[in-house]
């Protein structure tokens, strides 16, 4: 029969069997006597303590509810002898003896407080893989504008993954044996950069004062405004880039592709604009991604400047700089890529020429009007009464896409007149360039002496654009002449010849 203790170690209870109890008192007494000229005793023993509490847990089962004197002895070993912590202070030859306590350990993963821009991921991430955290981050980076689940990814390993609060999980998380003598080595290396800021922030203070002169205080004048007029120009270049990110989100994410021929874009999305001209999903989003990033970094930046002008940061972001220089090469690359990938359906070019039937005319003049009802249904007037030269528009409803035509009025030695339709089209190979020539519809009235046009020619918007155009001959003969409305040619694409006779009607 064995006497049990309770012993608090490290916030935790343990039942202990006294012999163990007494064993493990004596060896954190020869710690702490070893360490009693050492700065930072106290933090080293707190984690050597805490170390310990987690090496006993482990040992700890639901049919062994007590630590014996074997379970302190393996403890003991595996965090060394207090003998360790003179260990700095001997000859090569004895340290290369003591080696053992260097050797590498399975690494674990944790979050990395010390290298950290928000929670540490990417820092407990670089530490786990032996990678720099910048290719890390830059991963995230490109994973959030590529695949959009770069945020989602972080927030999850930020919840699962526990941050590295003690020593021993900062030396487990570099994959560096947890033993006193490594705990003491790193707490050290803390408590020395400590001092070392803390002397170079004396220094700075002591130069501060110094330095404090009659040149100093009349050059305090102009600093002030120097500072005023950089705060204006922070607040001006905060609401530029609001206003330029505002655009961008708006442009990518919340709007649809609008055009109307009056007044052209009203309202306008990339993807959707992307759509219309490049063959896939998958390249349009490459090229929707390739985009914000060439717009969004720069406007990034000019935040970055803002805010610095704004609170008279002298801070410098070299990573930073090559992280999003990095991607801004990778955004015009998409874009490239995208653009190649999309000039392929270019590549092959179609035209098909039909003679429109045309009664003849008997009449000397020849009345043009073109489609009210097609140009009201489309907007196609605006304030000043001019038809939009728009070559693409979209229109969700009845039409879909549609383009405007072009009319060209020649003179013909033939006693009637005639007229041509060609239409044409691109695609990536002659047959597509076909399918797409043969979806293109346009259409002609004739009332007698009166040729009624269609202020637009329509084709179906699945084909998206692939140079749809429609180019109307009219050829009239000397004698005759062509009578236009007052509007028909502001409202229309129609160019004539010197030899045709034209005359403005009603």
């Amino acid at each position: 029969m064995k006497k049990t203790v309770t012993a608090n170690i490290s916030g935790i209870v343990f039942h202990i069997d006294e012999d163990a109890y007494e064993r493990l008192n004596l060896y954190l007494a020869r710690i702490r006597e070893k360490l009693s000229s050492e700065d930072g005793t106290d933090e080293i023993l707190s984690d050597i303590e805490s170390r310990i509490a987690e090496m006993f847990q482990e040992k700890i089962t639901a049919s062994k509810t007590v630590i014996t004197i074997s379970d302190v002895k393996e403890v003991t070993e595996q965090l060394g002898e207090p003998e360790q912590f003179d260990e700095s202070e001997e000859p090569s030859d004895k340290k290369k003896e003591r080696s053992s306590y260097n050797e590498k350990t399975q690494k674990r993963l944790f979050r990395d407080p010390d290298d950290k821009y928000l929670a540490g991921v990417a820092g407990g991430l670089g530490a786990f893989f032996n990678l720099d955290p910048v290719w890390i981050r830059a991963a995230f980076i490109v994973f959030t504008f590529v695949y959009g689940f770069g945020p989602l990814l972080y927030i999850v390993l930020w919840i699962v993954v526990p941050r590295a609060s003690t020593t021993a999980e900062r030396l487990e998380m570099r994959g560096e044996k947890v033993n006193i003598s490594n705990i003491e080595k790193s707490i050290k290396e803390e408590l020395n950069e400590i001092k070392d800021n803390l002397k170079e922030f004396s220094k700075e203070t002591r130069d501060s004062f110094k330095s404090t002169s009659k040149k100093k205080r009349v050059s305090e004048a102009g600093n002030r405004l120097a500072r005023a007029l950089g705060i204006a120009a922070g607040i001006v270049l905060l609401v530029f880039a609001f206003s330029m990110l505002m655009a961008v989100i708006s442009s990518i994410f919340l709007l649809p592709f609008t055009i109307y021929a009056s007044s052209g874009v009203l309202q306008f999305s990339i993807p959707e604009m992307l759509n219309v001209f490049l063959p896939s999903p998958f390249i349009s989003q490459l090229a929707t991604s390739g985009i914000f990033l060439i717009i969004g970094i720069p406007i990034f930046w000019i935040f970055m400047l803002a805010i610095q002008l704004l609170f008279d940061l002298r801070a410098r972001f070299k990573t930073l700089g090559v992280i999003t220089l990095i991607l801004w090469l990778s955004g015009i690359g998409m874009v490239v890529f995208a653009g190649i990938s999309g000039a392929r359906y270019f590549t092959n070019q179609y035209s098909y020429s039909e003679i429109h039937p045309v009664t003849p005319i008997q009449s000397n003049e020849i009345f043009l009007d073109f489609n009210k009802q097609q140009a009201n249904s489309w907007n196609l007037y605006d304030h000043n009464g001019r038809l939009s030269h728009w070559r693409i528009m979209w229109k969700d409803g009845e039409f879909g896409a549609a383009g405007v035509p072009h009319l060209q009025i020649k003179p013909t030695q033939e006693d009637q007149i005639s007229m041509t339709v060609i239409t044409e089209a691109r695609g990536v190979s002659r047959s597509a360039a076909i399918e797409h020539t043969s979806s293109i519809s346009y259409i002609v009235q004739q009332q007698d002496s009166l040729l009624v046009f269609d202020p637009l020619f329509f084709y179906d918007k699945k084909d998206g654009w692939r140079g749809q155009k429609v180019y109307i001959e009219l050829l009239v003969p000397e004698e005759k002449t062509v009578v236009l409305p007052k509007q028909f040619r502001q409202k229309m694409n129609v160019q004539w010849s010197r030899n045709v006779k034209v005359r403005e009607g009603g």
